[in-house]
C-alpha cells in the first residue's frame, strides 16, 4: 500500500533529523566548543543526556529549535533570511505532525522541498533523496489530477 501523505512527511523529517544533526553539533562545537550541549539545552529548555561523553541524540525537533534559538550566534553566519523562514516552517510542520494533522499532496510537496532547500544550504547529501520524492509527489498529484479531469468530464458528458 502507498504511503499516506502524513507518513511522507514522517519519513520526510527522519531524512530532516539525519541530515540536520552533524550540521548543528559541528556549529555549536565551532561556537561554544565542548560546551556546546550546555548551550543546546538552554535553546531547547531541557536538559539533554549524555552516555559515556558521546554526543547527545536529538530529535528533529529539538534540533530546528536550536537552529532557531541560536540563529544570532551560530547559524545566521551561514545561512540567509529564507533558511530562516524555513526553519520557522519546518518547526510547525513537525508539531502538526506530532499533533496527527493531515497533509495534503500540496501541503507534502511544500514540506519535501522546504526540508530539501534545508539540506542543500547545509550541504547535506539526504536531499537527493527528498528530490526524489519530491517527484514522486509530483507524479502522484499528477495522475490525482488526471482521474479527477477524466471523471469530471464523464460528468458533464450528455446522455
Amino acid at each position: 500500500m502507498a504511503p499516506t501523505n502524513r507518513e511522507r512527511v514522517g519519513s520526510a523529517l527522519d531524512l530532516l533529523k539525519e541530515g540536520l544533526t552533524p550540521y548543528v553539533k559541528r556549529e555549536m562545537r565551532a561556537v561554544y566548543g565542548r560546551d556546546w550541549t550546555v548551550e543546546a539545552a538552554y535553546a531547547i529548555n531541557r536538559d539533554i543526556p549524555t552516555i559515556n561523553g558521546a554526543d547527545p541524540e536529538l530529535d528533529v525537533a529539538a534540533l530546528l529549535q536550536i537552529v532557531w534559538k541560536r540563529w544570532n550566534e551560530v547559524f545566521g553566519k551561514k545561512l540567509g533570511q529564507v533558511e530562516r523562514s524555513i526553519v520557522s516552517e519546518l518547526r510547525d510542520v513537525r508539531n502538526r505532525w506530532a499533533h496527527q494533522e493531515s497533509f495534503s499532496s500540496d501541503d507534502t510537496y511544500r514540506v519535501l522541498d522546504n526540508i530539501e532547500r534545508l539540506l542543500r544550504a547545509v550541504s547535506a547529501p539526504e536531499a537527493a533523496e527528498i528530490q526524489r520524492r519530491k517527484n514522486e509527489v509530483l507524479r502522484i498529484r499528477f495522475d490525482e489530477q488526471t482521474r479527477n479531469d477524466v471523471r469530471r468530464r464523464a460528468s458533464e458528458t450528455p446522455v
